[in-house]
């Protein structure tokens, strides 16, 4: 019997039991929408935000609690770019709004603590055609690669620009032509473009675990075919590598201004999809593991493995204001730790001026360093020598160094797109900064901290905090907007005490000195 046989009915036509179009019509969404926006006045804000080239109207559904204050919500943007063609990204899309609005305790919660923006068809032309639609990939780090034919592109565009999100969700699937339309879904990537995926891959994890939860499977991409990621230095083994290729969509756009957490998944089960994103949504509430406030994990800007530049401010719309302006003035910013690292003692440095840079970190080695400093008037050097004095020279140096990174050559032009120079501000920085260490050792006490030579007290506006996560004592220095208008150069000195021991493989203690020879 043929797999056909198995599910067609006798006398039914051969190929009906695909089943029929199950994607709604265009008016049909649109008269839930408005249905949706009258019944629930508080909680969406249906919003007319352009027209398609055919004149349709362009829709992004709005979804907060408007009873509480703006002021300490994160800001997500879930969409569904790949519709036209793939309408059950649609679909889901409208299946999470109908779950925000569903009165669920979950669903409250994230509507009271955040700003979700959905735009379930951004392409309605194409939507109701069925085609591809240049919405999603057809983009430059500058925006649309057409913005003058691409009115639909352009409000996506403008909804990324006014909302700056933590977090984009994506979400594409199939055509819904026919009702037994299947696939392997997954989370978080795009098999087009290995860019576009979380930087944290835990939360590609925990969105298939909400998925499977109900029985929904997922692809794990790269993992599932073992393969390695394609880099230029591959080419000659790309038949050997995963499909995806680094590319500009419209979501690394929104990643290269605004440092937004990207992700894309493939659903053809609409409540597969509620599961995986209601996973996401939700972790925009928790405290991710290794930050100091809830929200998404989107505010390190600049990082090696021990410490950290991250967004600063004590709400929401503060470290979104923070990290925006810090992740677009990478240029002026140097950044490193000294090297080596040894136990007990840590240091690290940030620039935020190219001036602070070339007259204070000409120099790497901690000698020179030091010895600049001394005529540094915000600097007391003599603290800073005594802090630093007998440090070791390391693997990488015949003598201790400050390893420091720049974003000084990174934003030359915009490589995907126009070639003209991106505009820069070189000014100072306006929204605070934050310069965070970690230790190696959860028990970890500090002895003595200090910023350029002089004591820090605790404080979460002008000062330290500290937690423990990961196995790590973390110690997040919060430098006030008043300060960064006056300072450019912060060195960073942290004396602790580690509370516990850590050996190395000494086995080759307990042979005697003088070993018999071989024979």
């Amino acid at each position: 019997m043929s797999a056909a046989d198995s599910v067609t009915s006798p006398g039914e036509p051969a190929r009906a039991w695909f089943g029929p179009p199950v994607w709604p019509p265009l008016e049909k969404v649109e008269a839930v929408l408005r249905d949706w926006a009258k019944k629930h006045p508080r909680l969406m804000r249906l919003d007319d935000i352009g027209r398609s080239v055919q004149g349709r109207t362009l829709y992004a559904i709005r979804l907060t609690d408007s009873n509480r204050d703006e002021g300490d919500k994160e800001h997500a943007l879930v969409t569904a770019l790949h519709s036209g063609l793939e309408r059950s990204g649609s679909n889901t899309v409208l299946s999470i709004i109908e779950w925000l609005l569903s009165g669920e305790s979950a669903a409250n919660e994230i509507l009271r603590r955040q700003v979700v923006v959905c735009l379930p068809i951004p392409d309605p032309d194409r939507y109701v055609a069925g085609t591809v639609s240049p919405v999603y990939g057809a983009w430059t780090l500058d925006g649309p690669r057409d913005p003058d034919r691409s009115p639909e592109a352009m409000a996506v565009k403008k909804m990324m620009d006014l909302y700056q999100p933590e977090v984009h969700a994506d979400i594409h699937g199939t055509n819904l032509e026919f009702a037994r339309y299947v696939m392997i879904e997954n989370s978080g990537a795009s098999y087009s473009n290995l860019a576009l995926r979380p930087y944290h891959r835990e939360i590609i994890r925990q969105m298939d675990e909400a998925a499977l939860a109900e029985g929904y499977p997922s692809d794990l991409t790269e993992s599932d075919a073992e393969r390695l990621y394609w880099g230029p230095g591959l080419e000659p083994m790309k038949s050997k590598l995963w499909v995806g290729r680094p590319n500009v969509y419209a979501a690394i756009y929104c990643y290269y201004h605004y440092h937004t957490l990207v992700s894309a998944s493939e659903v053809a089960w609409e409540r597969s999809g509620v599961l995986r994103h209601r996973r996401l949504l939700e972790i925009g509430n928790e405290t991710w593991p290794g930050e100091h406030y809830a929200g998404y994990p989107t505010r390190v800007v600049m990082a090696n493995t021990h410490s950290m530049v991250t967004a600063y401010g004590q709400t929401a719309s503060a470290r979104r204001r923070s990290r925006v302006e810090l992740w677009n003035k990478l240029h002026q910013m140097t950044f490193g730790i000294l090297d080596p690292v040894v136990e007990g003692k840590m240091m690290c440095v940030c620039a935020t001026s190219s001036a602070a840079t070339g007259k204070w970190l000409k120099d790497r080695s901690l000698k020179g360093m030091i010895s600049g400093l001394r005529s540094h008037s915000g600097m007391n050097a003599e603290a800073i020598a005594q802090f630093s004095e007998g440090w070791p020279a390391g693997q990488n140096s015949p003598e201790p160094f400050l390893a420091l990174q720049t974003g000084a050559s990174d934003t030359k032009g915009t490589p995907a797109g126009k070639t003209s120079p991106v505009k820069q501000d070189d000014g100072p920085i306006q929204n605070g900064l934050c310069l965070r260490i970690r230790l190696p050792y959860r028990k970890a006490r500090l002895i003595d901290l200090r910023v350029n030579g002089y004591p820090v007290s605790p404080s979460e506006t002008d000062g330290f905090a500290t937690w423990t996560a990961r196995g790590c004592a973390y110690c997040q220095i919060n430098v006030a907007p008043s300060r960064l208008r006056t300072h450019d150069l912060f060195v960073v000195t942290c004396q602790y005490d580690p509370c516990e021991k850590r050996g190395h493989w000494d086995t080759w203690r307990s042979l005697p000195d003088r070993l018999e020879p071989r024979k």
